[in-house]
């Protein structure tokens, strides 16, 4: 019993030294970032296969709103599908602490626009969309950004971590 009592004791010391040591926020900006990624891509998916235009509006520095225009005028009407999208975690769109640091796509900035995705995938424009942290960053450690290609419509994922823009999917 006293053998069992000290297998658990040390278990429960390096438990909290390893956990001490994980990067949260890192783990929780490549989530928000998927977030992103995953609703652009759906949204992209959803105009092709509905043959309709997608609208992709940011409504605040930390909210989306995905509009399916069944009859592409542009406008909100009762029928049409209207869903929210809320950063979690304190994250915000905009550069942040990215001053002029553009991602390897294009990098006009997309958190003050409309993107609308065509019924054959590709985007009215191109850019890309900047996630930054809630914490301190002067780094930009916890920086994301998540690029449309006009063309394609195609989003890709970008981590700032190692201080370079790196595609993160």
């Amino acid at each position: 019993m006293i053998e069992m009592l000290v297998v658990i004791i040390l278990i429960g010391i390096l438990a909290g030294i390893a956990a001490s040591r994980l990067d949260w926020v890192r783990y929780r900006a490549d989530s928000v970032a998927r977030g992103v990624l995953a609703d652009l891509s759906a949204a992209q998916r959803t105009a092709v296969s509905l043959q309709t235009d997608v609208r992709i509006t940011t409504l605040s520095n930390d909210r989306l709103r995905i509009h399916e225009d069944a009859n592409n005028n542009g406008a909100v009407d009762g029928s049409e599908r209207v869903t929210f999208t809320v950063l979690e975690n304190g994250f915000r769109f905009g550069k942040g602490s990215m001053a002029g640091t553009p991602a390897p796509a294009d990098a006009t900035d997309l958190s003050t626009v409309t993107v609308v995705f065509r019924r054959d995938g590709t985007a009215s424009r191109g850019g890309t969309f900047y996630l930054s942290s809630p914490v301190a960053d002067t780094t930009c450690r916890y920086c994301r950004a998540v690029a449309i290609a006009r063309s394609t419509g195609r989003a890709v994922g970008y981590s700032n971590a190692s201080g370079a823009w790196v595609r993160a999917n």
